[in-house]
This record gives C-alpha cells, structure tokens and sequence, in this order.
C-alpha cells in the first residue's frame, strides 16, 4: 500500500511538487474565469487584474527586503493573490483601490503573519473585506457586463425579486456570466471548466 495517505495534521495526501508548481497550477485554473472577466467586462478587467497583482509583487518584494528575507516574488503565491484579489473586485473600481488592495493583501493579509502559510486568513479576501469596509458604495456598485440585454440592466437582486413577484435573471446567463457582479465570480461555467 502506498504511504500517500497519512492520518495525522495536515496535509492527510501528500504527493510529489513544490510551492511554484502548485501556485502556477493554480494561476492556470483561473486562466478561464480570466478570459471570462474580460469578455464580459471588457479591457478594464485586464488593467484591474494587472494593477492588483503587480502591486502584490511589489509589496511582497519590498516587505521581505525589509525585513532582510529571500524575496519569494516567483514562487508564484503574490501573483495568485493578485489575481484573486482582482477576481473579487467590481469591475468599476478606480485602478488606485485596486493598487491598495493588492499592498493590503500582501502586507496585512500575508506578511503581517509570517508569509506563505502561515496567514489565518486569505489574503485576497482580508484586502477585499478593508476594501469594503472602506470604499463601501465603490465595493458594492456592479457594473453590467457588455453584452447584457437592456431588460435585463435593472436586475434586482432575487430577495427582491421574490418579494415583488418579477422575473428573475434567466438561468442561461447566470450559468454563463452575462450578469453583472465582481470580475471572477460571475461565470459558472468559466470556473467549472478552471477546476
């Protein structure tokens, strides 16, 4: 029998690979729910997600230079917070916000820990939650995506819609992403096919 599976504290299956390899595998599961952002959002959504994870790297890099650790920038864990962080995000929110959230990810969700795996939180959504807090009409304003039907642009949100008995979005677009909500989470499908 094999010793992959062990009965102890965690991980309980352990195989074969390094941090790079996991987080660069994770950054090509979310390559279709990237593609889907920007096809409902449009060019904003690539800035947004550029913004958030190039201020995650840079916030990585100069907080382990100051505290005089290796910098880790490549293991690929700053980038998968950036774009988490992004996917989170409307995508009407004014590029320096995003810029801020990926610096809060990294200093206050990450490093404020000790780093890589030993935050108690995720760091993508500690950024989104200061984010929200703070900014909050920025945070909860969703833009429609670009190929929404005009009947379909004042969407309620279903407690509304249940409450005054109207037409609910049809499934079709909720399983496909042609609803407005933040750039990543709009897809069903998208993220079904990222794993």
């Amino acid at each position: 029998m094999s010793k992959r599976l062990v009965v102890s504290v965690s991980p309980h299956i352990r195989i074969r690979g390094n941090i790079p390899r996991m987080m660069w595998d994770v950054v090509l599961a979310l390559v279709p729910a990237t593609i889907a952002g920007v096809y409902f959002f449009g060019s904003k959504a690539i800035y947004i997600i550029l913004v958030t994870t190039f201020s995650a790297l840079i916030t990585e890099a100069l907080i382990q230079k100051l505290c005089k650790k290796p910098i880790t920038i490549f293991d690929g864990s700053a980038i998968v917070t950036g774009i988490l962080l992004a996917f989170n995000l409307p995508p009407g929110i004014p590029l320096w916000m995003a810029g801020v959230g990926g610096a809060i990810a990294i200093s206050i969700g990450k490093q404020a820990f000790g780093g890589l795996g030993h935050n108690i939180f995720n760091p993508a959504l500690v950024a989104r939650t200061i984010l929200l807090i703070s900014f909050p009409v920025v945070m909860t304003n969703w833009s429609p995506p670009r190929f929404i039907s005009f009947d379909a642009l004042t969407y309620a949100t279903p407690l509304a819609v249940l409450k005054e008995n109207s037409i609910l979005t049809p499934l079709k677009d909720l399983f496909i992403g042609n609803v407005g909500g933040c750039i990543g989470e709009t897809s069903a499908l998208a993220l079904i096919i990222g794993g």
